[in-house]
């Protein structure tokens, strides 16, 4: 056999989860490889009698390290054409999505993808999915995801007797009467001690999560809400503390009635429960529970529902010498993502460098079949023993398919989901990314200087000349350590998520509306009192109107006093810390793609 030489430019990246694959095109400069852990027995002696002295070695080969690769991909969102059954589309629907959406997703959650649904969600406890994940949002009328409901969102909330609160507003009875109001925390589920001498079903004194038939769910655990009730016993507030996990969308929160009565005397033995959720006859629910959410209007990712102990899985096919008789592919099996990371380059295409971890290194090429298909008659389409086999279709630039069953019938193949991904209408220019900069308004109005004025000003708009966001999972891999035998990494395990970065801007000594970096420099300098400040980023990548663009929000940071880069031009860096509304929240930053329909 000749030599064959293969070239990264010939090289292509598929993605394999849950029964589909993805093509994401990837830049120069992709990587990947596994190593070797090796232990060393060595010989140090003095002399004998014959004055040998043994300086010998001995090489043993203890495990195989978890295999490791990096990629870099532009951000590529765009607006399916919306086209059912059309071969690699990527929605039915006229809905927002981004060629490299896959990686968010496993990044941040344990979901998995329904190819009838074209996006991810919750599945069942095989495999990536899991039952229910985190309480993410509450919903009001209008379909605005919250994290807190207020009486001006919910139809009579404020004059409600309420306990009853449902997506259309209704509401019904009290929910106990108060000398004053307050705040309650309640966990969900959760309960409370009956006091001895008032009455009252024991329901009453228990919160729980029902499905949407009415049954209670016993995988529900960990969320905690504050439901703030007026003194006239009116609900007016209901804010998510912690958003837990096991939730569902459409699920019911009911709350008994005295776990939120502010007094346990007999008026209150039959407050009516507080029902947080879809009523009969109505397909809308208040509880979501969702990492991924697109529709017509843009592509929302969160990672609230990433504290866990490990994260979805999927596997990367790497085609060498793709479009050629010597093509090598490379399977990286049960890949996982550790770290993404965004750099702002003034000139540049905005692009996320992604690295991670994966179980195993194989070649695949003798796996794979690839053969022409012959055309839209397809009357060559290689057989298949069962679902998850690869396929490649060298009349038609190399498409790659996976099976869902057996059998040598077109049906029985998916093309990879390729929309967007040749398209050169869907990329994001860098330099007309955007930073919004403001501390968070409780932060502001209680920091305040001798005089009495708020110590920081309101916002501080900077033009950016250079940034980055790097968001981590700090993986490990968990590998025996058996003698006698090379072990493999078995499972992966997260570790502390981090959410960092900067932000470089020139250093402007006025006070114009467009650069406040000296009055930032000098607000956190001047601070000595303050251990944690709170400030609220938003970096819009492509800008705030225009499409195709990505924003990254993070709603709680800790700014670093800004360093000075003494150039030609001098320079302020400051470096910023993500942070969660609490220390058990995974809320540290959310991203929304808005893309642009393909031509």
């Amino acid at each position: 056999m000749a030599e064959f030489l293969h070239f990264s430019r010939d090289s292509r990246m598929y993605l394999v989860m849950d029964g589909r694959a993805w093509t994401v095109p990837v830049l120069d400069g992709f990587s990947f490889s596994q190593a070797t852990n090796a232990s060393e027995v060595t010989l140090n002696e003095m002399e004998d009698s014959s004055g040998r002295s043994r300086r010998g070695r001995k090489m043993f080969t203890d495990s195989l390290s978890a295999a490791e690769f990096s990629f870099s991909t532009y951000t590529r969102p765009f607006i399916s054409a919306g086209v059912s059954g059309a071969k690699g589309t990527a929605d039915a629907a006229a809905r927002h999505h981004a060629v490299e959406e896959l990686l968010w997703v496993a990044m941040g959650s344990k979901n998995e993808y329904s190819g009838t649904e074209y996006q991810w969600g919750h599945g069942t406890a095989n495999g990536n999915g899991t039952i229910g994940g985190a309480l993410t949002y509450l919903k009001d009328d209008s379909g605005n995801k919250l994290k807190t409901l207020t009486s001006s969102l919910i139809t009579d909330l404020s004059g409600a007797s309420p306990a009853k609160i449902t997506g259309d507003g209704n509401t019904t009875s009290r929910v106990g009467g108060a000398s004053g109001g307050a705040t309650i925390q309640v966990a969900v589920p959760g309960s409370k001690p009956q006091r001895t001498g008032f009455g009252g079903a024991a329901s009453k004194y228990t919160a729980e999560v029902l499905d949407s038939s009415g049954a209670a769910k016993t995988e529900a655990a960990s969320a905690t809400l504050a439901v703030t009730v007026s003194a006239a016993g009116a609900v007016t507030n209901i804010s998510i503390v912690d958003r837990g996990i096991g939730f569902e969308d459409g699920d019911v929160i009911r709350i008994g009635g005295k776990m939120i009565a502010l007094e346990d005397t007999a008026a209150t033995d039959s407050a009516t429960d507080l029902i947080i959720g879809k009523t009969a006859g109505t397909d809308r629910g208040l509880v979501l529970s969702e990492a991924y959410d697109t529709d017509t209007n843009n592509l929302d990712i969160n990672f609230f529902d990433s504290n866990r102990s490990s994260i979805a899985k999927f596997d990367i096919y790497f085609v060498l010498s793709d479009r050629s008789a010597g093509r090598l592919i490379y399977k990286l099996s049960e890949a996982v993502i550790n770290e993404a990371s965004v750099d702002f380059e003034i000139d540049g295409i905005a692009t996320i460098n992604w690295s991670g971890f994966a179980g195993q290194i194989t070649d695949f090429t003798s796996q794979v079949k690839a053969q022409d298909f012959n055309g839209p008659s397809y009357n060559n389409v290689p057989s298949a023993a069962g679902a998850g086999e690869i396929a490649i279709d060298t009349g038609d630039s190399d498409s790659l398919y996976i099976s869902t069953g057996n059998g040598s019938a077109i049906g029985n193949y998916k093309h990879t989901i390729d929309e967007g991904a040749s398209s050169t209408t869907n990329f994001i220019r860098n330099r007309l990314t955007q930073l919004t900069l403001a501390p968070d308004p409780t932060f502001q109005s209680t920091n305040l200087l001798p005089s009495g004025a708020p110590r920081y000003e309101t916002s501080y708009q900077v033009a950016l000349t250079g940034g980055n966001i790097t968001i981590s999972n700090n993986l490990s891999f968990l590998t025996p350590e058996e003698l006698g035998r090379v072990n493999q990494p078995i499972e992966h395990v997260t570790g502390t998520r981090t959410v960092t970065g900067s932000a470089t801007c020139y250093l402007g000594s006025s006070d114009a509306a467009t650069n406040k970096s000296k009055n930032l420099f000098e607000d956190l300098v001047s601070d000595v009192e303050t251990v944690i400040n709170e400030f609220e980023l938003k970096f819009d990548i492509g800008g705030t109107t225009g499409t195709p663009r990505l924003s990254f929000q993070l709603d709680r940071c800790h700014l670093e006093i800004p360093s000075h880069s003494i150039e030609d031009v001098i320079s302020l860096e400051t470096n910023f810390h993500g942070l969660g509304s609490n220390i058990g929240e995974a809320d540290e930053i959310t991203l929304q793609y808005v893309g642009k329909a393909l031509t």
